[in-house]
């Protein structure tokens, strides 16, 4: 608990502070951060209750982050209902370095995962005050979370178009559940405070950074690769599917991984995360990190259009349900995360679980229709 402040959780407390010292709504107009006020007035309630020193507020982050693994394994309980996959899937999620990371020190992407994990519970129960309410919440924590808000949306419409089934009730919740962060949006003249804005964001000159995408490809493979090297009968199966998947990953040499301009600015740093700085320490060459980076992205592209493939021939033959809601939180993540100033590796933690899960379903309808022949 008295581990020394670790990256960005020393500004982060600040701000929990300031939030602490400032108990008011006044205080989430302007504020040194570009993450939402939610995070700072939950750590600030925490705070004036228990004390704002770094081991208070890490003790909270451990509760969260507990909380949202129970719910992610009760998730996953309900939809594969098999305990012999459940719990490999879930050590696979606890042996990723980020997420025991990120449990113990005050970061703002677990409680971001509480309420983005609570949105797949909503739209699996088909639950609208839960939809409206953990919406409101994930994107007030974190912006990016519109992402969850997109695929729920898309997948909601094409599920009424089908079948009927989720009515105006869950669509009314969905939208009114963004309502909270675009109010904030009208008050800051922006997508975040004007202080935040000031502080950390810097104009590398473009909207669209492409080559977002092939990193994130690149360490979603990276994190799930014993996953991906069990499943390898199932992933390699299509041949068109792994001949697109290496086609376009020979693209990736022209948007080759490294570090955001705001990284290079403000830390010097030259990766992306900690398995970037893993796979550069262990081989000490550029040539051979590119080749094992270009590895992972064709190993990514691969599962992703392997996931695709499966979900479009499913929609074939009349079926649409919860498993495509993951592959949509999948591919909006990847549309969605090229519009940030910034690029990191544990930005994945918000998806993974998903990926995961979707994965898990694959391999045991594969298994179940092997034993069935």
């Amino acid at each position: 608990m008295d581990y020394p402040f670790r990256g960005d959780e020393e500004h982060f407390i600040s701000t929990v502070e300031l939030f602490g010292d400032n108990y008011h709504p006044r205080t989430a107009l302007d504020y040194p951060e570009v993450t939402g006020p939610l995070f700072y007035y939950m750590y600030a309630s925490w705070g004036k209750l228990i004390g704002f020193n770094p081991a208070s507020l890490r003790i909270f982050n451990l509760l969260v982050s507990a909380i949202t693994f129970i719910l992610i394994y009760i998730l996953y309980g309900k939809v594969l209902r098999n305990l012999k996959i459940v719990l490999p899937g879930l050590l696979l999620l606890l042996l990723n370095p980020y997420f025991p990371g990120l449990s113990m020190h005050v970061f703002t992407d677990m409680p971001s995962l509480l309420f983005i994990v609570l949105i797949a519970f909503a739209v699996y129960l088909g639950n609208p005050l839960l939809l409206l309410l953990s919406t409101a919440c994930a994107l007030l924590i974190r912006q990016y979370s519109v992402f969850m808000f997109i695929s729920a949306a898309v997948y909601l419409f094409i599920l009424y178009r089908k079948n009927g089934r989720f009515g105006t009730g869950s669509f009314l919740a969905l939208i009114c559940g963004a309502v909270p962060l675009l109010v904030m949006m009208l008050l800051w003249r922006g997508t975040a405070p004007p202080s935040g804005i000031a502080r950390w964001v810097i104009d590398d000159g473009s909207v669209y950074r492409f080559r977002y995408i092939f990193i994130y490809i690149i360490f979603m493979a990276a994190s799930l690769f014993p996953l991906l090297v069990y499943a390898y009968r199932i992933l390699l199966r299509n041949r068109m599917v792994v001949l697109s998947g290496f086609l376009l990953s020979l693209t990736y040499f022209f948007f080759p991984v490294h570090s955001s301009s705001v990284t290079l600015e403000q830390t010097e740093g030259t990766t992306v995360g900690l398995m970037h700085s893993f796979i550069r320490g262990i081989l000490d060459s550029y040539s051979l990190e590119q080749f094992v980076l270009w590895i992972f992205c064709w190993a990514g592209f691969i599962t992703l259009f392997s996931i695709i493939w499966t979900d479009i021939t499913r929609m074939k033959a009349g079926k649409w349900d919860f498993g495509h809601f993951l592959t949509l939180t999948i591919i909006v993540f990847l549309v969605i995360m090229p519009f940030s100033y910034q690029v990191w590796e544990k930005y994945l933690i918000v998806v993974l679980p998903f990926l995961l899960l979707r994965l898990l379903m694959i391999i045991r309808t594969y298994k179940k229709s092997c034993q069935s022949v």
